[in-house]
């Protein structure tokens, strides 16, 4: 009986053992952070922003609060190339004014960091000025404005002659501005093999488009799809 009891205390105190050293893992908020993302490395991006505390003053999605920068139309945040804006300026911090509240230094996090932080900051954007885009009301363009965007900002990938060749005949309007604002041919999801990282071409050519999808007005896009309806 004794041996019994022993053996009975030893288990009880292992299971004790066992439930102290299992991590409890606290609910994930869908309410606020929504659906887990399918890519890691935004997911990762996103608990990141909030992590910090961006997400309280400029909202999750980049739909800022009180006297917060409005990330979604910052000329800055639009200029910006792999954190090149945005990495210093979170160093540093910015100071009050009589428009926007202080933002704190953030100088102790790391590279890695700050990179997450950016990587939310273009994604929520992009999102967010795809949205407002494609809810914008369809305006007739300035065909001639819109050939000195294409040639300023579009030429040196695309061809009128070759690649765009009677684009004009081939796609109505609401099609020529869905290709605009998101090419299939750019539309896939993030990929860690070794052949889509060594791949010099698409990764390339979706940053320029989101860079572009970043910095889009209403009125270039109408220009643009006026434009293309014109080569026939």
């Amino acid at each position: 009986m004794t041996r019994i009891l022993t053996g009975i205390c030893v288990l009880a105190f292992a299971a004790s053992i066992a439930a102290q050293s299992t991590p409890v893992h606290r609910s994930y908020d869908t309410e606020f952070l929504g659906p887990p993302l399918a890519d890691p490395v935004l997911q990762h991006a996103k608990e990141t922003f909030v992590l910090f505390g961006c997400a309280y003053c400029h909202g999750l999605n980049l739909v800022s609060r009180g006297e917060a920068t409005d990330l979604m139309h910052s000329a800055l945040v639009g200029r910006d190339e792999n954190g090149s804006r945005i990495g210093p300026l979170l160093r540093a911090g910015i100071p009050q004014t009589a428009k926007l509240s202080p933002m704190p230094q953030f100088s102790d996090l790391s590279d890695q960091q700050i990179a997450a932080l950016v990587t939310w900051i273009h994604y929520a954007r992009q999102q967010g000025r795809y949205q407002e885009l494609t809810a914008a009301p369809v305006r007739t363009g300035d065909a001639t404005a819109g050939k000195a965007y294409f040639e300023r900002t579009c030429s040196m990938c695309h061809a009128v002659d070759r690649d765009l060749a009677g684009i004009g005949r081939k796609h109505d309007a609401p099609a020529l501005r869905a290709a605009i604002l998101e090419p299939k041919g750019l539309k896939s999801e993030r990929s860690f093999t070794s052949a889509r990282l060594n791949d010099t071409k698409l990764g390339p050519a979706q940053q320029r488009h989101h860079a572009l999808l970043e910095n889009y007005s209403a009125e270039e896009v109408a220009n643009v799809v006026a434009y293309l309806a014109s080569v026939r």
